[in-house]
């Protein structure tokens, strides 16, 4: 691979990343959802493309198991910080991926914050105090 590729592949990367990600009013999480969102999407596509390339993110791809530093990955539309509870409760069930329930609570305040993609059978609810 060369490095005209190599800067393609990571062009794309970039601007997938930008579409995909949700925006919020804070700018430095903004800028660090895309960071990681832009390595992880260069990483599958690298592999994608250069099947023989070693890919530096193990986790980027569908059925790998979460690491202590990977970032929780919100599929579609992220309701506001996710809070340190669910960091926690996913890092500890290998969860890497989760739906953002927040927005309906007010019609059914009984469906679960939060729940696994993977994993139909992992939902989070707030602690109880």
């Amino acid at each position: 691979m060369d490095s005209k590729d190599r800067s393609i592949i990571t062009q794309v990367s970039a601007k997938i990343a930008a579409e995909l990600i949700p925006k919020t009013d804070n700018i430095e999480a903004n800028i660090s959802a895309w960071t990681l969102a832009t390595l992880d999407i260069k990483e599958i596509l690298l592999q994608a493309c250069y099947p023989d390339v070693p890919t530096m993110v193990a986790n980027a791809f569908p059925g790998s198991t979460m690491s202590s530093g990977s970032p929780l990955n919100v599929v579609g539309q992220q309701h506001g910080e996710l809070p340190d509870w669910l960091i926690s409760a996913c890092k500890r069930d290998g969860i890497s991926r989760i739906y953002d329930n927040r927005d309906g609570l007010a019609q059914n305040n009984k469906r679960p914050w939060f729940k696994a993609v993977d994993d139909k059978e992992k939902a989070y609810w707030p602690p109880k105090n």
